[in-house]
């Protein structure tokens, strides 16, 4: 937070008070804790498997972060294109917002199967980023959240992530998000 101060003649003091990472256009702050947990999502082991943010008390704040234990998920995702795991996550997504009556925004690690040239069909790992601002949500949680997504995404670091913007519960279908993914990765 930067404090501008001008005294009686006219010299200007400006001060900087670190609190959060990023501040975005609305002025919800992004808690240190948004960095720190995500890179347990997008490196060295994946600690978790999907996160779900919200902004409370005008900053993004870690709301939810589930391991692949936690989802008490068997077999491959790499077979089954993540399907077990999405769907735990939407259902989990679906609870916190009352319904989709609420905004979130949620990173997801998904793992699938596409075809590359020369190298057949490959496994993808891909971090994708949801800005969930469903039309069951007051028109101000959606201004919040939408002039907030600069800062999350900043701190998060975009080159890592795919970003997707949800506004009602079709667009959060397995098939829907899967086929965006293939048609990006796939080779024509």
């Amino acid at each position: 937070r930067l404090v501008v101060q001008a005294s009686p003649c006219r010299s200007l003091r400006l001060t900087f008070h670190p609190k959060s990472t990023d501040m975005s256009t609305s002025g919800v702050l992004v808690n240190p804790d948004v960095q720190s947990t995500f890179m347990k999502l997008s490196e060295g082991k994946k600690e978790f498997r999907y996160i779900i943010f919200k902004i409370e008390d005008r900053e993004v704040v870690v709301e939810s972060a589930v391991t692949q234990e936690d989802l008490e998920i068997t077999g491959d995702d790499y077979e089954d294109s993540s399907k077990a795991a999405f769907e735990k996550f939407v259902a989990d997504l679906k609870a916190r917002t009352d319904g989709y009556s609420d905004c979130r925004y949620a990173v997801f690690d998904f793992k699938f199967t596409c075809s590359r040239v020369g190298a057949g069909a490959s496994k993808m790992d891909k971090i994708v980023f949801i800005q969930l601002c469903p039309d069951g949500a007051s028109i101000k949680k959606k201004m919040v959240y939408a002039s907030s997504a600069s800062a999350i995404k900043a701190s998060l670091g975009t080159g890592k992530i795919l970003q997707f913007q949800v506004s009602d519960e079709s667009e959060m279908s397995h098939k829907e998000l899967l086929s965006k993914l293939t048609e990006k990765y796939n080779d024509n």
